[in-house]
């Protein structure tokens, strides 16, 4: 994953628990302090450590601290550096769920070996929406779970997750999520 992702774990835990707390997941994750270069690829591992450590340092469940990471991620990291391209993107959650690939396809060029997750989103005639997550990456549904409350919330929206059912796959994780939207 890229640095600005660490970047905006350590924002959250600065901002929410304070530098002594951060200074503590740091030890515990034992990942160097200079894994937090924006436009750098780190291995995946330095993120899954640093979350795994907050969670511990938490004393809550790495679930938990992915899901809170994906709510800040999207009303402190995403709205403060790639607001004009989220708003690009879609004029409310469910049109930028529908353009969230084209939002990944168009910043690919501006981050070496990117390899971003796919969405797949469908609308039934109940209202409510599927939206389907596919990474190669295993272990962050609870992060995309926080994704999409941070997205209802940054479009001023409600959002309820009625279902989240994990599906088998080779390598990688696909979960499909039922939302209804308010």
């Amino acid at each position: 994953m890229y640095g600005v992702v660490n970047k905006s774990l350590k924002e959250m835990m600065i901002i929410q628990f304070g530098d002594e707390r951060w200074q503590k997941v740091l030890d515990k994750s034992g990942v160097a302090s200079d894994s937090f270069l924006s436009m750098r690829a780190y291995d995946d591992d330095v993120t899954y450590k640093l979350a795994q450590a907050a969670a511990d340092e938490l004393e809550i469940d790495l679930d938990d601290a992915l899901r809170a990471f994906g709510v800040h991620w999207v009303e402190h990291t995403a709205a403060k550096e790639y607001s004009a391209l989220m708003r690009a993107t879609g004029q409310d959650m469910l049109s930028f769920l529908e353009n969230l690939n084209g939002l990944h396809d168009r910043i690919s060029s501006t981050f070496l070996d990117y390899r971003p997750p796919s969405f797949l989103v469908d609308r039934d005639a109940a209202g409510a929406v599927g939206v389907l997550y596919i990474s190669e990456r295993v272990g962050l549904t609870p992060f995309v779970e926080g994704l999409l409350s941070g997205l209802a919330s940054w479009f001023g929206e409600t959002m309820d997750i009625l279902e989240i059912r994990p599906e088998e796959v080779g390598s990688g994780e696909k979960t499909y999520f039922l939302v209804k939207m308010g």
